[in-house]
Parts: structure tokens; sequence; C-alpha cells
């Protein structure tokens, strides 16, 4: 998982978005947030910036979804 799936849906949810609504608003294609939410592809730099002004996240909400600790600690092989 690359991002707080909960936590993304939930805010997503506060702000009257699903996810094609979050897609044509922030132009980044449905697919896309559907595999970053599903785990399937880690988001990139435009598109964690673009869900995070359009669902006006706090810079500790940006963090806490795209940064959790939980992510962070997870091991990664090289």
């Amino acid at each position: 998982m690359y991002v707080d799936k909960n936590l993304l849906l939930s805010k997503m949810s506060l702000r009257g978005y699903n996810i094609s609504s979050l897609a044509e608003a922030t132009g980044i294609n449905r697919d896309t947030i559907s595999n970053v939410l599903n785990g399937k592809t880690a988001p990139s730099y435009p598109v964690m910036n673009a869900i995070f002004y359009e669902l006006k996240l706090t810079p500790q909400e940006a963090v806490d979804i795209f940064f959790s600790n939980n992510l962070r600690n997870k091991k990664v092989k090289c």
C-alpha cells in the first residue's frame, strides 16, 4: 500500500467526492486514482499535489495520507 486509503477516502467523502468526480476535478485519469487507492501504484508528485489542492488538505493531512508512519517504516528491497 502506498497511501492511507481509508484516510484518503474519508477526506474525499467529506468534500463530496468519489473517484470519478475527483478525477474530473483534478484532471487525473480515473484509473490512476483507483490504482493509487488500491495500492497498485504509488502516486506521482503531480497526482499528490492535485489531490492535495482539490481536497483542500492541510500539510499534516497530506503527510498522514501520503507519508504515514506505517508506510515509512515499511521495509523495501533494493
